[in-house]
């Protein structure tokens, strides 16, 4: 038999050639593959990361464990899922690591979906919004405040913490406005609670406990939503298998009304900025 001369392998089929070597040593000789999911479900086990100094979407209870709406959350999802949950504390400057070195299977607290984020981690479907609202006080201001407009206003004294996201807006929007900047919300609220200041623009989910741990003010928040985010809750990139259940069980979350629930459990007041029901993903 006379052989066939070789030709030399092009680029493209090299590429094609190590492609397909790598997807079979990823699946194994006896045709499984070691797929994120299939390791959850096997180790009957998810592992959510949950900040428990951002009240209240983490805290710490009574018993010192961590609780909190992400951990019901977070409950929910693994009962559905028919696994035990196991909490994991993170931290802000930690949660993506977590999650990128495999010690957790699932990060919350507050990830609000940014493109810099989504470069290195994937989002489901949004858990919950977060909205830019304006906080005042129902009487005792400088001038009446009804509307944002109304901050427009040389006469309006404005009080913020330092690098919130507020500030922005007040300097696209509010200009004229006097404007203070503090170093945490406690001096800020006492600023407001002591007629220095007549209101602030920031985070709604951010302010509620200090709202409610300030006594004796009848606070006011106007009803326009200067800005939402959209918040999920993050896997491991590339982790579709994993990402596509819990956006089902979300889905029947939201669809069931118990994130709707669990929100007003913990915030005290509906979603200013409900997440609209989407079967698509």
């Amino acid at each position: 038999m006379t052989d066939l001369p070789k030709r030399p392998i092009s680029r493209r089929a090299a590429l094609s050639l190590a492609a397909g070597a790598a997807t079979l040593a990823a699946i194994g000789t006896d045709g499984t593959s070691a797929l994120p999911l299939d390791k959850v479900l096997a180790a009957k086990k998810l592992r959510a990361g949950i900040n428990p100094t951002l009240p209240p979407f983490g805290v710490f209870n009574a018993q010192n464990q961590i609780d909190g709406f992400d951990a019901d959350i977070a409950r929910e999802l693994a009962r559905q899922m028919r696994v035990e949950l196991e909490i994991v504390q993170v931290g802000s400057p930690d949660r993506i690591p977590f999650l990128q070195a495999d010690r957790i299977d699932i990060v919350l607290g507050a990830m609000t979906r940014t493109v810099e984020r989504a470069l290195v981690i994937d989002y489901t479907v949004p858990l919950h919004t977060q909205s830019v609202v304006v906080l005042t006080k129902d009487g005792g201001t400088t001038v009446p405040i009804a509307k944002p407009a109304d901050l427009n206003n040389p006469q309006v004294k404005l009080v913020q913490v330092r690098g919130t996201v507020g500030i922005p807006w007040i300097q696209a929007n509010a200009p004229q406005a006097q404007v203070t900047l503090l170093d945490n919300y406690p001096d800020t609220f006492r600023a407001l609670q002591q007629g220095r200041a007549d209101a602030m623009v920031d985070v709604l989910e951010s302010i509620v406990i200090p709202m409610r741990n300030v006594q004796n003010v009848k606070w006011k928040v106007l009803d326009e939503v200067l800005g939402s985010t959209w918040v999920g809750i993050g896997v491991q990139k590339g982790n579709a298998t994993l990402r596509d259940v819990l956006n089902v069980t979300l889905f029947e979350m939201h669809r069931s009304g118990f994130v709707g629930k669990t929100w007003e459990k913990w915030f005290g007041v509906p979603m200013k900025t409900p997440v609209p029901l989407n079967p698509m993903f």
